[in-house]
């Protein structure tokens, strides 16, 4: 049975002795506005270290045809490029654009390694998404809400107990996530794992599993 975040937030509550809510439809207020708030923006901070699950491979960037400004999805956290097709981290996401460092310009046309035609440009890029709470896999729900479960018990109240309690679910949760990342990425410790350009590479792009 999978955790919804109703179910989640539920369980933050408990772990300060409040009662349960029956929905999350707004207005929420007092402990459970904040036990929500806190679940999402540790979703956010899991998912921005970009994992197969909420990694996808664009081999197209949009850029408005006026400005020559990168259009990325609003529901980008981070922007990924093979080292080996675009060296030097040439272009590095800032807000929702994409900035070249050489050209100090937002402004893509004419940068070293760009086509573009029409309103699309060649760049290619993992770009990691934040999803809804319905689509993060099971592995995943159950590591954010422990880690939600310890950070909003220190924000609502101070215990020692809950901190140890939860500080040890939290490493069990994330070992268990990085255990399911593993398969998923079918890891290989000589060739690192593989990649969404059709092969290995031979560097550390993508999500280090093993040092996170």
């Amino acid at each position: 049975m999978t955790t919804s975040k109703l179910s989640a937030v539920n369980t933050l509550l408990s772990i300060i002795g409040e009662a349960p809510v029956n929905s999350l439809t707004a207005p929420l207020t007092g402990d459970a506005s904040l036990a929500e708030r806190t679940l999402d923006e540790v979703s956010r901070e899991v998912q921005g270290a970009g994992w197969s699950w909420n990694t996808m491979l664009y081999d197209t960037i949009p850029l408005d045809a006026g400005t020559g400004q990168s259009q990325l999805p609003s529901n980008t956290l981070a922007v990924r490029f093979n080292p080996i097709s675009y060296p030097s981290q040439r272009f590095v996401l800032r807000g929702l654009r994409l900035f070249d460092r050489v050209k100090n310009s937002f402004d893509l046309r004419g940068s070293l390694g760009v086509s573009i035609t029409g309103g699309n440009s060649d760049l290619v890029a993992e770009i990691v998404e934040e999803l809804d709470w319905d689509s993060i896999p099971e592995t995943g729900r159950r590591y954010i809400m422990i880690r939600a479960g310890r950070m909003f018990a220190n924000r609502a109240v101070t215990s020692a107990s809950i901190e140890t309690y939860t500080s040890e679910d939290e490493a069990r949760a994330l070992q268990i996530l990085k255990r399911t990342e593993d398969m998923a990425q079918n890891y290989n410790y000589i060739s690192g794992p593989d990649d969404l350009y059709g092969g290995r590479v031979m560097t550390t792009f993508g999500p280090d599993i093993l040092s996170r």
